[in-house]
C-alpha cells in the first residue's frame, strides 16, 4: 500500500494537524461556543415564549369565541322574543279591530232597528189616517147620512184595530 509509505513524510503534518485542531477548539470553546451557546438558549427561550403566549392568545380567543356565541344565542333568544312579542301585539290589535268593528256593526243594527221602528210607526200614522178618512166617506156614502163624532171615533178605532190586526199578521 503505498499511502502508509508516505507516513514518515506527512507525519510531522498530521502532528500539527491534530494540534491546531485541538487548539481550534479550545479557543471555539473559550469565545466562540458562549456566545452561540447563548444565542442559542436566548432563541429557545423566544421560541418557549412565543408558543407560551400562542397558546394564551388561543385560550383567550377561545374564550371569546364562547363569550360571541353565548351573545350570539341571546341575540337570537331576544329576537325570538321580539317576534313572539310582535305576534302577540298583531293578536291583539286584530282583536281590538274585530271588536271594533263588531260594536260599530251592533251600534248600526240598533240605528237601523230604531229607523225601522220610526218608519213603522210613521207608516201606521199615515194609514191610521188614510184608514180613518176612508172608512170616514165610506160609512157616509153607504149610510147616506152624516155621522156623529162618536160614531165616526168608533167606526175609525174598529177600522183601525181591523188593519193594524191584518198587517201584524202579514208582517
Amino acid at each position: 500500500m503505498p499511502q502508509f509509505e508516505q507516513w514518515s513524510v506527512f507525519s510531522p503534518l498530521i502532528f500539527w494537524s491534530v494540534v491546531s485542531f485541538v487548539i481550534f477548539l479550545l479557543l471555539m470553546a473559550k469565545f466562540a461556543f458562549p456566545p452561540i451557546f447563548a444565542i442559542l438558549e436566548a432563541r429557545e427561550k423566544k421560541i418557549s415564549g412565543d408558543l407560551q403566549s400562542a397558546e394564551e392568545i388561543r385560550a383567550a380567543a377561545e374564550k371569546l369565541k364562547k363569550q360571541f356565541e353565548e351573545q350570539l344565542k341571546a341575540a337570537h333568544d331576544k329576537a325570538a322574543t321580539i317576534v313572539q312579542l310582535a305576534h302577540e301585539e298583531s293578536r291583539k290589535n286584530q282583536e281590538k279591530a274585530l271588536e271594533d268593528t263588531q260594536a260599530k256593526c251592533r251600534q248600526m243594527l240598533k240605528e237601523a232597528e230604531h229607523e225601522i221602528h220610526t218608519a213603522r210607526n210613521q207608516i201606521m200614522a199615515e194609514i191610521r189616517g188614510y184608514v180613518s178618512a176612508l172608512t170616514i166617506t165610506s160609512a157616509e156614502k153607504i149610510m147616506k147620512r152624516a155621522l156623529t163624532e162618536d160614531d165616526k171615533k168608533r167606526l175609525v178605532d174598529e177600522s183601525i184595530d181591523e188593519v193594524v190586526a191584518s198587517l201584524e199578521k202579514q208582517a
